[in-house]
């Protein structure tokens, strides 16, 4: 009999131990046979076995109370795992539901995109219905403190102090905790930010600072006048570089010569080797994807009237990131097809072998033929590569 009541417990196992219903009869031997016409009082062994008919005869012989307790009792004890399985998952789907609805009275034309973004981002799992309103409740009440604060023109406040007064914990809206990123979703949707790059920007963008001394600017002689310009000045007499908040910026906002020339670069050796060999040229790194530091540093300078240059890696994501400066106002500096070219030229007379990039490039609308010429070649040079151009006058 064990076929068949391997059968019985797959199939209770599967969609519960209360279902019924009928399984079809396995391949018995004689005696197997036999049993199956005598529990069920049949001439034969049926083809399909109704369950309810099968645990009313085992019942009615003692085996058990019901058919999950004869099947312990025979040895074929149900396993839990599947009830746990299916638990889980109307959990989670009350969950799901849960805060749809929630999010369905939220006044905002996004709401629905970001409970889908939630949802699918995972930021639900492990939550029941009374977590996911939690959740979604939570999210509410901080937009609307955001909302409150920015119609009174009450300034930007710390992520932490919004945590505590709005949740009571200074901690809720720390990096990488679930309520975080549901908040992320929703500002960056608030904020029509689409760039997973710039997320923090959201934030700023609110009203909210992270904070405001991690993530700081590398500068190299920064011809700054009053404000930050002992320190700077100080810096460049020690030939080091020198690192500049949001705060320091923000408290002492950079003024500089009008007209002055600034190269922002992408990689931070760059401003390195200028103050090792004590260049003339002012130098910045935007440190890859751009810091809050750095973004407020450079939209300082164009607004003192600077010249703001700006120089990357020859692969995708440099691209990217010049185009993103370049909406910005910065100028693409010795970022055209032509200089790409003079650089793979340069690499094949010393016979470098380069990285290849395996992404297609972004458009370069400040040189359309750079991105065609990258797309064509495939080859990738890091600005490193070209250090002794950059830091000439």
């Amino acid at each position: 009999m064990a076929p068949l009541w391997s059968a019985v417990r797959r199939r209770l196992e599967r969609y519960g131990a209360e279902n019924r219903g009928r399984v079809r009869t396995p391949v018995l031997d004689a005696a197997g046979r036999l049993t199956v016409k005598s529990l069920l009082g049949r001439p034969s062994a049926p083809a399909l076995i109704d369950l309810a008919e099968l645990e009313a005869s085992l019942v009615r012989l003692g085996v058990g109370t019901d058919l999950p307790g004869a099947l312990a009792a025979l040895g074929f004890g149900i396993s839990e795992a599947g009830a746990l399985r299916r638990a889980a998952r109307a959990r989670g789907s009350a969950a799901r539901q849960a805060a749809r609805d929630g999010a369905a009275a939220w006044p905002e034309p996004w709401a629905e995109a970001w409970v889908d973004g939630v949802i699918r981002a995972g930021l639900l799992r492990d939550l029941d219905a009374g977590g996911a309103v939690e959740t979604v409740g939570d999210v509410r009440r901080v937009l609307d403190e955001i909302e409150r604060r920015s119609r009174e023109g009450s300034g930007p406040i710390a992520r932490v102090d919004l945590a505590a007064q709005v949740l009571g914990d200074a901690h809720r809206l720390d990096s990488g905790r679930r309520l975080e990123a549901a908040v992320s979703r929703a500002l960056a949707l608030r904020t029509e930010q689409r760039d997973p790059d710039r997320a923090a920007w959201a934030w700023t963008s609110a009203g909210v600072d992270l904070d405001l001394t991690s993530g700081p600017v590398l500068t190299w002689r920064l011809p700054a006048v009053g404000g930050l310009a002992p320190v700077v000045d100080a810096a460049t007499t020690a030939g080091i570089p020198v690192h500049l908040s949001r705060m320091a910026l923000r408290t002492h906002p950079i003024r500089i010569r009008d007209g002055a020339e600034v190269l922002v670069v992408e990689n931070p050796r760059i401003v390195e080797a200028a103050a090792q060999q004590r260049v003339e040229r002012a130098v910045v790194s935007a440190g890859g994807s751009p810091s809050g530091a750095v973004q407020l540093l450079v939209h300082q300078l164009l607004d003192a009237g600077a010249v703001v240059l700006y120089h990357g890696d020859f692969d995708s994501a440099g691209l990217t990131l010049c185009a993103r400066m370049a909406a910005r106002g910065v100028r693409p500096w010795r970022m055209t097809a032509a200089d790409y070219l003079d650089a793979l030229g340069s690499a094949a007379r010393e016979g470098v072998r380069l990285p290849t990039e395996p992404r297609r490039p972004p458009r370069t609308p400040w040189d359309p033929q750079l991105s065609e010429e990258l797309d064509r070649r495939r080859l990738v040079v890091h600005e490193e590569r070209l250090l002794p151009a950059l830091l000439k006058s």
